[in-house]
């Protein structure tokens, strides 16, 4: 489980990485009544076995997910630091990868975070995607060494020009610390 997010009043839209398909986004109805049954389930970092459905007309279309469980698995405790870490590689991989592409070392990766409580690191997935900060450099000046990645544009930032441009500043997660 990477991400949810709000869809109208009481539904969500929830972003998985499964072994075969990648990633993938399916309508979660009713998710956010309080009688809902999944909603614990359905949490960021899950490791969880869902169904999902499409129409049988357009199996490319969108996905609805039927039920979802979470599988339990013995796992080492994270600290609050690494937990908070998990949660923005998650929310990088969520927002940087394509819908529908397969990596089983992506896989891998996630699946030994979800299940095996392995410290994420933003680095590691910044790798997996192709984004290595030691040949990258500032979008906006050239600088060598940037310490931001922005995963909704997919670019770099140095410090000097995320501290200029505060609009953007928060979308930025630093990369130099991990």
């Amino acid at each position: 489980m990477l991400d949810k997010e709000d869809l109208g009043e009481y539904d969500s839209r929830v972003f998985l990485y499964t072994k075969d398909f990648g990633k993938v986004a399916a309508r979660a109805t009713s998710l956010r009544k309080i009688t809902s049954k999944m909603s614990s389930h359905l949490e960021p970092l899950g490791y969880v076995m869902a169904r999902l459905v499409s129409s049988r007309d357009n199996l490319d279309g969108p996905m609805q997910l039927a039920d979802a469980l979470s599988v339990d698995y013995p796992k080492k405790e994270l600290e609050i630091a690494g937990i908070r870490q998990a949660l923005r590689v998650a929310d990088c991989l969520s927002h940087s990868i394509p819908a529908g592409v397969p990596d089983k070392d992506l896989w891998d990766f996630l699946y030994a975070i979800a299940v095996g409580g392995e410290p994420a690191t933003l680095l590691k997935a910044l790798k997996f995607l192709g984004f290595d900060p030691q040949f990258s450099s500032c979008e906006l000046c050239a600088r060598t060494a940037p310490e931001y990645f922005s995963p909704k544009n997919n670019f770099f930032i140095c410090r000097t020009c995320t501290l200029s441009s505060a609009a953007v500043r928060s979308d930025f997660i630093p990369v130099g610390a991990v």
